[in-house]
């Protein structure tokens, strides 16, 4: 393990993590964007196009906890080296055609997305200290949104340009070429020593606002439940049902700037612009946390954004229902990169990857109900219905936000104890 600790600033370190974990999607997104209409070249009929592209989160409930586990005991280099060249050798399978070549190559994947994500988030923790973890987090999510939003685009041009197949050939090659990158180049992360108490000064920000393991314990398990409704919401229900909330509150095709949008590629384009726009907030909220110390008051303004945006979305037209997308883009945005960091203020030391097994449990589990869910409400109350419902799951985390953020406030300003600034 000592010898692949290359003396890389943790800056650089970051870079790399963050672009291997961009240039992994392509070949993922790719399906999302252009299996639905390509299924003849897939070898699978229409009927298959939902198992496959839900195999790869279902068999990431089964694995994630135990991946968190096992990266806390090896070198992260042992997971996030091999986990991205399988993901690589997986996109190989999509381009054979055939039910079952596809169905192992999206299993294979989602064991491969496991690695890298998880690998990748303790990796970014391991560099991370107290004064700039948020911002560090913040920087990671970058990474994987314009990796998401980017991927959506290079993947529509290859397919229209060079085909189906030969689009997830080079996405394949994308994903082995960074693989080896990382095998030539990533330095290895994990504390040499994790059990000698830590230096005064590197004690986390946890340290400096939680003054006892019950609150910490209470804060993520509400951190992780709000994960699990984040993802539920603006990436299972919200995701699954825009191209409907489209379709009926502006039709099949519409006039932006001059250029007229089809529906598929006005949905597109508005995947992408959240994706890019989530890449923007990210950082800053990461950072502003990072300045005031106050993780929780931001996570309460998430909150009521995504309650807002929702409402928006419930009966919002033309640029009212534009900005309701907008909004639940910063809201999901704030709300995925403060859970990554209050795992860092309070799983303890070397206990990070446990934890965020468990994170990614719940969050793959909402994110697979999420579409489930809204298909089968929409007969019964239609758009505007699962909205509004959806609206009022979320600010059922108001309450304990509240709690957890006014507490926080109160520690911060107990004598002797303040809270950590640039």
């Amino acid at each position: 393990m000592t010898a692949w600790r290359q003396k890389l600033p943790p800056w650089l370190t970051l870079i790399l993590l963050g672009l291997g974990l961009a240039l992994s999607l392509p070949g993922d997104t790719a399906l999302y964007v252009a299996l639905p209409t390509h299924t003849a070249e897939a070898g699978i009929a229409l009927a298959h196009v939902g198992l496959m592209l839900s195999a790869n989160r279902l068999i990431r409930l089964f694995i994630n906890a135990p991946y968190g586990m096992v990266i806390e005991r090896v070198p992260r280099r042992w997971m996030l080296v091999p986990s991205l060249l399988i993901g690589g050798l997986s996109y190989f399978l999509y381009t054979v055609p055939g039910f079952w070549p596809l169905l192992i190559g999206r299993l294979l994947w989602g064991v491969a997305w496991a690695g890298i994500w998880i690998g990748g988030s303790t990796a970014v923790l391991d560099i991370a200290t107290s004064r700039n973890r948020g911002r560090y987090s913040g920087f990671y999510q970058v990474f994987f949104f314009v990796g998401v939003g980017g991927s959506a685009v290079l993947a529509g041009v290859l397919v229209d340009n060079i085909g189906y197949l030969e689009a997830l050939r080079v996405c394949a090659w994308i994903a082995l070429g960074m693989g080896l990158i990382w095998l030539v180049f990533l330095p290895e992360t994990r504390p040499a020593v994790t059990s000698s108490p830590a230096p005064a000064a590197a004690k986390s920000l946890s340290t400096a606002i939680t003054p006892s393991t019950a609150p910490s314990r209470w804060m993520l398990v509400v951190a992780i439940g709000l994960l699990g409704v984040n993802w539920l919401i603006f990436i299972g229900v919200l995701g699954a049902t825009l191209p409907l909330l489209l379709e009926e509150r502006v039709g099949q095709s519409t006039i932006i700037l001059g250029l007229l949008l089809p529906l598929t590629t006005l949905t597109g384009v508005l995947t992408a612009g959240n994706q890019f726009l989530s890449a923007l907030v990210s950082p800053f909220s990461g950072w502003l946390t990072d300045r005031t110390g106050n993780r929780w008051g931001l996570v309460i303004l998430a909150l009521l954004t995504g309650v807002v945006a929702l409402a928006l979305l419930a009966d919002g037209r033309g640029s009212i229902l534009l900005l309701g997308i907008v909004l639940g883009a910063i809201a999901t945005s704030i709300l995925q990169t403060q859970v990554m960091t209050l795992v860092g203020d309070h799983a303890g030391v070397n206990r990070q990857g446990r934890i965020l097994g468990v994170v990614n449990t719940i969050g793959d589990l909402g994110s697979a109900i999420g579409p489930l869910l809204a298909y089968a409400l929409l007969p019964g109350i239609g758009l505007s219905g699962v909205y509004w419902l959806m609206g009022g799951a979320l600010a059922l985390f108001l309450l304990p936000g509240v709690q957890i953020a006014w507490r926080e406030v109160r520690t911060a300003r107990t004598p002797g104890v303040q809270p950590t600034s640039l």
